[in-house]
């Protein structure tokens, strides 16, 4: 096991300037790499043989030399939603990362419902306090209405 990156966070950390020696023939065991941005270069050219198992590599290039084992590596980006969307090969979107959520919400799932402009609050906050207001409206008019029963 490779003492110096296992069981670390290493969130938005970039490790391009370190010698390949730290990391070739080891295993990195349960850190996180994950990075903002999708596609990042965060380990140095020329590591081999790395097995990281049970990592969180989300928008990380992977060297071909290296294995993946559990853990995460997708591929993540906010949308104009102000959503975490999950992206294809190509960096285009496919599905919100919190997909039950939005299915919960009676919110779209298709990447075509994408604002084409940057919104100033999420989506689904958006929605929960649309629904918010939508239910305290109806128990107003419970109220009232039992007031008016009495």
């Amino acid at each position: 096991m490779n003492e110096k990156y296992s069981y670390k966070d290493f969130l938005q950390k970039t490790f391009t300037e370190t010698d390949p020696a730290e990391w070739n023939d080891t295993e990195v065991i349960g850190s996180c790499f994950a990075q903002e941005k999708p596609n990042t270069e965060v380990f140095p050219n020329g590591i081999r043989n790395v097995r990281f198992i049970k990592c969180n590599l989300d928008n990380c290039i992977v060297p071909v030399e290296c294995t993946i084992e559990g853990g995460t590596h997708k591929l993540i980006q906010v949308q104009n939603d102000l959503e975490d969307w999950l992206l294809d090969e190509l960096l285009n979107p496919v599905e919100p990362m919190n997909k039950t959520q939005f299915v919960k919400l009676g919110l779209s799932t298709s990447p075509l419902a994408i604002s084409a402009a940057k919104l100033s609050e999420s989506v689904t906050e958006t929605k929960r306090k649309q629904l918010e207001e939508a239910l305290q409206t109806q128990i107003k008019a419970l109220e009232d209405a039992a007031r008016a029963w009495r």
